[in-house]
């Protein structure tokens, strides 16, 4: 069964409210669910600065030789090519850090725009983000959430990235 960064944002911020509440309850549960750990708490700081921040350098010390998967279809881009993009301010590098050349699309309503992660993690009324644990198929995961909300940009509620522990530490598996 295939789990979306809503079902892991839920299970962290459910688990919070759960330990206000009900201390043991929220043992009781936190035992069956995935835990976010220091280490994912301190990617989730390091990431989601680096992409405030517009640190494309940063960002592409995370992209491990074999490349990552980019979107909801999860097109995979070889390191190569990301670097591509984020040098010529292109594709993914867009998504990431600039609003304004992300492709722009016919419109034919009045419908909002879109925007970077960077401008919706830095101007949208309330951000939550929240990072958990787990391991899959064998592989130590990380999965970083930010919730969003930001009534400029259209169909951006959750940001969700997914790392993997390699040798040498966490490398991007997945990106939005």
């Amino acid at each position: 069964m295939k789990r979306g960064p809503a079902c892991y944002l839920g299970v962290v911020l459910g688990l919070v409210l759960v330990e206000a509440v009900c201390p043991a309850a929220a043992q009781m549960a936190a035992a069956s669910q995935p835990a976010a750990s220091p280490q994912a708490d301190a990617l989730a700081r390091d990431f989601f600065v680096l992409i405030e921040q517009g640190d494309a350098t940063k960002f592409l010390s995370y992209v491990s030789e074999q490349g990552i998967n980019v979107g909801p279809q999860a097109s995979h881009l070889g390191r190569a090519e990301v670097e591509q993009q984020l040098l010529h301010h292109r594709g993914l590098y867009c998504t990431l850090f600039d609003s304004s050349c992300i492709r722009k699309e016919i419109k034919l309503d009045a419908s909002s725009r879109a925007c970077s992660y960077r401008e919706l993690l830095t101007h949208s009324g309330k951000v939550r983000r929240a990072a958990t644990e787990t391991v899959r198929s064998g592989v130590r995961q990380a999965i970083l959430v930010a919730e969003v909300q930001n009534d400029e940009c259209r169909n951006t509620r959750l940001i969700d990235f997914i790392f993997n522990y390699e040798p040498g530490g966490w490398k991007l598996f997945s990106v939005p």
